[in-house]
């Protein structure tokens, strides 16, 4: 008998290829710039930036649908109460 192959992570791939890309992004972005974000202005490098703003957007892209699930699954248990 053939040893049963595991299926393929497909989404343990796309996340290190993205986080690959990310970081290859980043390190071609050395130089100085300034920004303003709200009612600051800052002068940082541009990795520091990108790094920042993947870091918020990849906390926002997993905090999301977490919060939706939470509020459907209230919603459920209210409704069952009902």
């Amino acid at each position: 008998m053939a040893p049963e192959k595991k299926p393929v992570n497909w989404r343990a791939w796309a996340i290190g290829v993205i986080g690959a890309l990310a970081l290859i992004v980043c390190l071609q972005n050395a130089q100085q710039v300034s920004f303003d974000f709200l009612f600051a202005s800052f002068e940082a490098p541009l990795i520091v930036v990108l790094a920042v703003f993947l870091l918020v957007g990849a906390l926002i892209g997993y905090a999301a649908p977490v919060l939706l699930r939470h509020r459907r699954e209230e919603r459920r248990q209210l409704e069952q109460k009902s």
